[in-house]
């Protein structure tokens, strides 16, 4: 099963409404964004770390913020955190960066989220591909995702 499938699988095992958009391939968020005629805060982007200890996980953001790495190290409850290489992304979570869905538990990574993307109406991410996007509600996307939260920006 594809990582796109296991995705709608959970999506409709639980019941979530969520909306699947076709678009040329994009490869950052802003080209997302653009493809899909909303504002660059309605994505979100899902980037693979690695922490001091040697364990992966993921970090979701909105896709206009930039990453904080001593928050992220301290929502992930370490001392430094760094990317992931691609070939590691593309071996553990079954696609290429830039299209990482926010579902780390999908391959047992935890997942820890910007608080701020509580506040969103609908947001967007790829599913694993490049050339779709998938909109599901802020509440819905958190309740599947299970994630601890960053603590506040300074």
């Amino acid at each position: 099963m594809s990582l796109e499938e296991r995705i709608r699988s959970i999506l409709e095992d639980k019941g979530i409404a969520y909306a699947v958009f076709d678009h040329e391939p994009v490869y950052t968020n802003p080209a997302m964004a653009e493809a899909l005629g909303v504002s660059e805060a309605e994505t979100v982007k899902s980037l693979v770390v690695k922490t001091k200890e040697g364990n992966l996980a993921v970090v979701v953001l909105p896709g206009d913020a930039r990453m904080e790495w001593k928050r992220a190290a301290a929502g992930l409850e370490t001392k430094k955190v760094s990317f992931a290489k691609p070939e590691v992304v593309s071996e553990q979570i079954g696609c290429n960066v830039g299209c990482v869905p926010p579902f780390g538990h999908l391959v047992s990574l935890p997942v820890a989220m910007e608080p701020t993307l509580r506040s969103g109406a609908q947001l967007y991410f790829n599913p694993g591909r490049h050339d779709r996007s998938y909109r599901l509600s802020a509440e819905d996307l958190i309740a599947v995702c299970e994630p601890s939260f960053l603590p506040p920006s300074e």
